[in-house]
């Protein structure tokens, strides 16, 4: 039986829906991450952003962050693929990946909010039209942000929980099959059936009750169709 998600959703089309976006939206951010991170090798300024200023912490955070997006991308498509052919290992490994990026989420998230709040510079030697990097939130904007980290971590957790459930439904679909397969008889199994023809019953019931003698219900006084005057 097929699980469903928002009332009557297939968990299947969740997956298909889900993986699709985040192919597209993650590999559309590791593009963008890599040629950030070619700027800062390269010493290039863009958009008056002196990208060459940027220290080495900074380089390594892009370069592990662009490194993380392409990973999710193609995690991302084997789970699209996945849930195209039905194949509950590429879709696992999507899940699994799925637990792993909602728990670096909330880490991030809580880690922005840490300099949301304290308003650190995240970089050193990071600048921005004369300004360094950091967050200069008002009191509401911060109270925006913290209500808008909640809500996507708990939607995250809830996509993964949805994609979960599409694996288990996958391994319920595996099982059902192998003990139908058990239990339908073929040429070459030696699947035996339980209703055997009077004659059969008796050899059977010999090996383990021999009977004494004639069948109760074998004689003429007592077959089936017989009526008495």
């Amino acid at each position: 039986m097929s699980k469903h998600f928002c009332c009557c959703i297939p968990v299947r089309a969740g997956v298909f829906l889900f993986s699709f976006l985040q192919f597209i939206a993650t590999g559309f951010v590791a593009a963008i991450l890599w040629y950030v991170l070619h700027l800062i090798l390269s010493g290039q300024t863009w958009q008056d952003v002196n990208y060459g200023d940027i220290d080495t912490a900074g380089r390594v955070a892009v370069g592990v962050a662009a490194g993380i997006y392409t990973l999710v991308s193609l995690f991302a498509l084997i789970g699209f693929l996945g849930s195209i052919a039905r194949n509950r290992r590429m879709v696992k490994a999507y899940s699994v990946l799925t637990w792993v990026i909602v728990l670096i989420h909330i880490v991030g998230s809580g880690f922005l909010l840490y300099f949301a709040y304290s308003g650190k510079n995240l970089f050193n030697g990071c600048t921005v039209d004369g300004h360094d990097c950091a967050f200069h939130f008002k009191t509401w904007q911060k109270v925006l942000y913290t209500v808008l980290v909640v809500v996507t971590s708990l939607l995250s957790v809830y996509i993964a929980s949805v994609i979960g459930r599409y694996v288990d439904q996958l391994y319920d679909e595996v099982d059902y099959s192998h003990e139908y397969k058990l239990a339908k008889p073929t040429s070459a199994s030696t699947y035996q059936p339980t209703y055997y023809p009077q004659q059969a019953q008796e050899a059977h019931q010999g090996l383990l009750n021999p009977a004494t003698g004639p069948y109760p219900y074998s004689d003429q006084a007592h077959s089936f169709g017989k009526h008495n005057a």
